[in-house]
């Protein structure tokens, strides 16, 4: 995925009309999930292999309870030993010359007062009704590390598993015009019509039956950043980092808010350092070394260098 172009600001701010939005009503999202797989030095067994052979025949829907059904109510046997990984697995096959996955998004956007509608032939339109449209990522697999480890021992009892998906500001959408080609990335439709762009979807694993503690953050008013939790005992899960846009408004939030979180941990005096994980080995991981779980104000590092930043802790 490339690095985000900040907008340079016009002479006269108020004169500038920039046709995007974060506004994007989903009402679909399937991708293929391939495989569910607990991982551990030398041991790695299968929770779940999806027993079609393309993508097509693993697509998930997302944006529902069907996910975290997904690996079934039938116990899983593992061999006994430590698990600190599980992977999330997206391609049984290439799509072009290196590995990617296919989700297809369905909804609408609207900049302008006028509704763009998904369509199947690979764009927003105009003319309704929603169709299912198809995104390409590149990378095939996520991991979510398990804190503390899982040990199995022989003989012992049932561990359960579950998959969740978070859709908030997952997609943004925008018109053709010079104005909106920085927004333009890989997860995009063509440009060449009103194109939409989705986050990763990305989704993240959850050891026991409780539903995770989700906290969503804006920042720099140009980012939202997701912390998985688990809601018993305050474990970090995973996390991500995506765009978020106000139609008219100048996009410029410091730095490439695109990837998932590599690592969140606990400092000395209550504050955490979080890490970005970029989807592309193009892009600067960004630190933010004294984040804090409300809303605040702080300083993040990239390549060397540090910028302000201001963090909101949504509702």
């Amino acid at each position: 995925m490339s690095a985000a172009i900040p907008l340079a600001a016009a002479p006269n701010l108020s004169t500038v009309t920039i046709p995007w939005t974060s506004q994007v009503n989903i009402t679909s999202v399937r991708a293929p999930v391939v495989g569910v797989r607990l991982r551990g030095g030398d041991n790695g067994t299968y929770l779940y292999q999806c027993p079609a052979s393309t993508s097509a025949g693993c697509l998930v829907e997302l944006n529902g309870p069907a996910l975290r059904d997904l690996l079934g109510t039938d116990p899983v046997a593992v061999p006994a030993g430590t698990y600190d990984v599980l992977d999330v697995l997206y391609c049984p096959e290439p799509f072009g010359s290196s590995p990617a996955h296919r989700a297809m998004i369905t909804g609408t956007a609207t900049i302008g007062g006028a509704t763009y509608y998904t369509r199947a032939s690979g764009s927003l339109s105009a003319a309704g009704p929603a169709e299912p449209l198809a995104v390409d990522f590149a990378g095939c697999s996520v991991n979510y590390p398990i804190s503390p480890p899982l040990t199995v021992e022989s003989g012992g009892g049932t561990t359960v598993v579950r998959l969740y998906f978070d859709i908030l500001d997952i997609a943004t959408a925008a018109l053709p015009v010079p104005a909106t080609n920085g927004m333009h990335i890989s997860g995009c439709t063509p440009n060449s019509a009103p194109f939409l762009c989705v986050a990763y979807p990305d989704v993240i694993a959850v050891v026991g039956t409780t539903p995770p503690l989700i906290e969503h953050y804006r920042v720099n008013n140009g980012a939202t950043v997701g912390l998985v939790f688990d809601a018993g005992s305050d474990s970090w899960y995973g996390g991500y980092f995506r765009r978020y846009i106000v139609e008219d408004q100048l996009w410029n939030p410091g730095f490439a808010p695109d990837g998932s979180i590599s690592s969140f941990t606990r400092n000395t005096g209550g504050s955490y350092r979080l890490e970005q994980h970029p989807y592309s080995s193009g892009e600067s991981a960004a630190l933010f070394p004294s984040w804090q779980r409300a809303s605040h104000t702080g300083t993040l590092t990239l390549t060397g260098r540090s910028f302000p930043y201001s963090a909101v802790r949504l509702p």
